[in-house]
């Protein structure tokens, strides 16, 4: 169980002042489900996974893994809170090196992380390759050579690379074409059920976030507004909000 306590984090502004980017959040994440948090860019999404990750500290409140506090600060934590919980970012050029391959770029969690032995890591390369439908020999080709959806590919490939419980994909389908975002999605969800991980899926999308979730959360300002079990009925939605965002992707 992955647990958000009364999460609060400050900045400080231009003017010195602080401001919450995240204000009072709490949720709860259990094993083999998928979490979706909505909401416009600035909201405070890409500050709470940085939380959940371990990548900062919480201003207050608390972020649990089995009831455990998340922590990054010495190796041995770090190592477990990565095993644990991956990470899939918005850009996949930028979060590749270009000047490592692919199977370099998939290789370098197993090293970092399970050091196993060159044929079992091997194996898992191409099997993860596979897996993302893609061609043996891109094994070899640099990141900067391939094309933006095969870069997202190599980005979840990279993520599932040690088997983690928990993935966090940060706007992960943004600037993609339709077909290309519907393929992504697709895979995402198929990988899912096959890994029978759990992921927080966050998007400003709302239309992306019904597809692929089990639970949808909405933020705003740094809050959570409503969070829903989703049961396929866009009336459960209550939140002005929320309901203008089902607007803006026309479906209400």
């Amino acid at each position: 169980m992955l647990e958000v306590k009364n999460v609060s984090k400050q900045y400080k502004g231009e003017d010195k002042l602080l401001f919450d980017a995240v204000s009072d959040v709490s949720l709860s994440m259990a094993d083999h489900r998928i979490y979706a948090l909505v909401g416009e860019s600035g909201c405070g999404k890409s500050t709470l996974s940085r939380l959940i990750l371990g990548l900062e500290s919480p201003s207050s409140g608390q972020i649990l893994l089995d009831g455990k506090p998340i922590s990054r600060k010495r190796k041995n934590n770090r190592k477990e809170t990565a095993k644990a919980i991956q990470l899939v970012l918005q850009d996949g050029k930028s979060a590749l090196d270009p000047h490592f391959t692919v199977y370099q770029v998939i290789a370098e969690p197993l090293r970092n992380l399970l050091a196993l032995p060159k044929d079992k890591e091997r194996s898992r390369v191409y099997e993860l390759l596979d897996r993302m439908e893609l061609p043996k020999e891109s094994a070899a080709k640099k990141t900067g050579e391939l094309s933006g959806g095969q870069q997202k590919r190599i980005g979840i490939a990279r993520a599932l690379a040690v088997s983690p419980r928990y993935i966090v994909f940060d706007e992960s389908i943004s600037g993609l074409d339709v077909i290309l975002r519907k393929n992504i999605l697709e895979l995402l969800k198929r990988i899912q059920e096959e890994e029978q991980c759990s992921y927080l899926f966050i998007t400003h999308e709302i239309d992306a976030a019904l597809y692929l979730a089990d639970e949808i959360h909405v933020m705003q300002n740094g809050k959570l507004i409503e969070s829903r079990q989703w049961n396929g009925d866009l009336k459960i939605f209550q939140n002005p909000y929320t309901k203008q965002l089902l607007r803006a992707s026309h479906l209400i």
